[in-house]
């Protein structure tokens, strides 16, 4: 399938293509009845356990209820667990449990299927570009996000 506007509309071409991975990623979580965007809270946790509800919402650059209800969603499925913060009462920090580490060890498979199904046909060194690219465009985006 080709672009059916400007193909340089930057716009356009991160959202469509966020689109499209994010739906193929959802072919493979459903399995696992999760979303694309619980299992990004998994991975999340994976690599900063028991960390607190508003980092992980910074980590993930969503506000924190959004995170909170996608928390909500997970304890109910038995994937995370709120445990109370010594250092702050008011706050919680979340963990994986074994089943949600076991969901994070399934779908890490997939999504590596996944990645090598995007970059099929991108020589290592293009793709190193395209990551540059990428981070410059965010840290340029990100400036003006940061002043809202």
């Amino acid at each position: 399938m080709s672009f059916a506007i400007d193909p340089h509309s930057l716009g356009y071409l991160l959202h469509h293509t966020t689109s499209v991975h994010r739906r193929v990623m959802a072919q493979h979580t459903k399995a696992f009845d999760i979303t694309p965007e619980q299992y990004g809270v998994l991975l999340q946790l994976r690599t900063a356990e028991g960390i607190s509800q508003k980092r992980l919402s910074e980590k993930m650059h969503k506000d924190q209820a959004t995170v909170g209800k996608m928390i909500d969603k997970l304890e109910a499925k038995a994937l995370v667990q709120r445990e109370a913060d010594p250092a702050d009462r008011r706050a919680f920090l979340v963990h994986l449990t074994d089943t949600g580490s076991q969901v994070v060890d399934g779908l890490m498979q997939d999504s590596t299927q996944v990645h090598e199904q995007a970059v099929a046909g991108i020589a290592p060194e293009e793709f190193d570009i395209f990551i540059k690219v990428m981070q410059q465009l965010y840290n340029n985006l990100s400036q003006d996000a940061l002043h809202d």
